[in-house]
């Protein structure tokens, strides 16, 4: 696994870690299957919203599970052309009449690897304070946590398979399964034309454990950075930003992290690049979108003065290969549904954050032994909140 046996992994107290992220391609065949065998009791529960003529959907979770959100949402705006939002769990707490419609159809879909956060649960409760007619859709890994044992009329559960509930502190199996499931949780009526396009993103997935992961050992081992950019447009800004929490999680802060598209990178957080910076771009197929990708990557090229430009493709572009340091193009078949891709980007970034940890000395499975920050928040206080007050 990832060039180390399993005994290796463990003295390294990272097997967790390796271990979540290896069983990824594994993982999302079960995750299509559960929600294949479910699809009716899905697909009826989220119609009761979408069948509207107006409605909210909106992703929520914490951290990593907002991220989710995040990555989702682009795909299903193109899809749907509706309004699918992502809000994180500590917004819609702390300032809950902001972003819910008393009224307006809404489904809150609520992300969590433990769901036992508890913005999660409180997120849950001042929906419904406010929205009186309001559904919840819950996509979990715990089968036993606070959201995936809520029995409410309103609320329907997606329990993924069970080895998804990552031990490790960094989520990583568990960000792509929530993913996955809620993709396909929208695309119920869809689900057999799509199952070529899973089974080529798990073969690509294979394919990596195989071989593709040691481009991010060998990066590691060649360049030693202490930040890392990632860019991506659209759904892959959301696992951009997915891939710098991985980084800043399994380094304990040590490496210095940044998301961004390639345009917005120019205004300003393009200062953060000195020469021990890597800045990977995630690349899109649009023709119109890439030309954007394309020119930030000529205008850092000839910049460089140590750091270096990593790419990860979906085709195969000789002009960007001759203008950065390390070129990724993942070859998937002609009919794949890109907007799954991101599941086989992300995972570059996962084993380059696990390699960049123990080449920090850290423990990858738990690297802040200090318990200053948790795998589960802790010391979250949630009040009392009354909209009938706020109004």
């Amino acid at each position: 696994m990832f060039n180390n046996n399993e005994q290796t992994w463990k003295d390294l107290k990272a097997f967790d870690t390796a271990n979540e992220i290896h069983q990824q391609p594994q993982t999302w065949d079960k995750t299509y299957h559960i929600v294949l065998e479910r699809r009716q009791e899905i697909q009826n529960f989220i119609n009761q919203v979408i069948n509207e003529s107006e409605y909210d959907v909106i992703f929520t979770g914490a951290g990593t599970s907002e991220f989710v959100g995040n990555a989702l949402a682009p795909v299903l705006v193109k899809e749907f052309n509706s309004n699918f939002k992502s809000i994180a769990t500590t917004d819609i707490v702390a300032t809950p009449a902001l972003f819910i419609d008393p009224v307006k159809p809404t489904l809150l879909v609520s992300f969590g690897r433990s769901g036992n956060s508890p913005e999660s649960i409180a997120a849950v409760d001042v929906v419904n304070e406010i929205n009186k007619n309001a559904k919840h859709l819950v996509i979990t890994c715990n089968h036993e946590g606070k959201l995936a044992l809520r029995d409410d009329e309103n609320i329907y559960s997606i329990k993924l398979p069970k080895e998804t509930n990552d031990l490790s502190f960094a989520m990583t199996s568990s960000f792509s399964n929530m993913f996955l499931a809620a993709f396909l949780a929208f695309n119920t009526e869809n689900l057999e034309a799509l199952y070529p396009s899973i089974k080529d993103i798990i073969r690509v997935g294979y394919a990596f454990n195989e071989e593709g992961y040691k481009v991010a050992m060998d990066l590691v081992e060649n360049f030693k950075f202490d930040r890392i950019v990632y860019l991506g447009d659209a759904d892959q800004n959301g696992f951009a930003q997915e891939s710098a929490l991985k980084m800043l999680e399994l380094t304990a802060g040590e490496v210095v992290t940044m998301h961004n598209s390639p345009l917005g990178f120019r205004h300003g957080p393009k200062s953060i690049v000195n020469g021990t910076t890597l800045t990977v771009v995630y690349m899109k197929e649009d023709p119109y979108t890439r030309q954007y990708q394309v020119d930030i990557i000529k205008e850092m090229s000839p910049q460089r003065n140590g750091n270096q430009i990593m790419v990860v493709d979906t085709m195969n572009d000789d002009v960007i290969r001759e203008l950065v340091d390390v070129y990724v193009s993942i070859n998937y078949n002609e009919d794949t549904n890109k907007d799954l891709v991101g599941l086989n980007m992300v995972m570059y970034a996962q084993v380059l954050s696990l390699y960049k940890s123990l080449d920090l000395d850290k423990s990858p499975d738990n690297p802040w032994p200090s318990g200053l920050v948790n795998r589960v928040v802790q010391g979250v206080i949630i009040y009392p909140y009354s909209y009938e007050e706020e109004k």
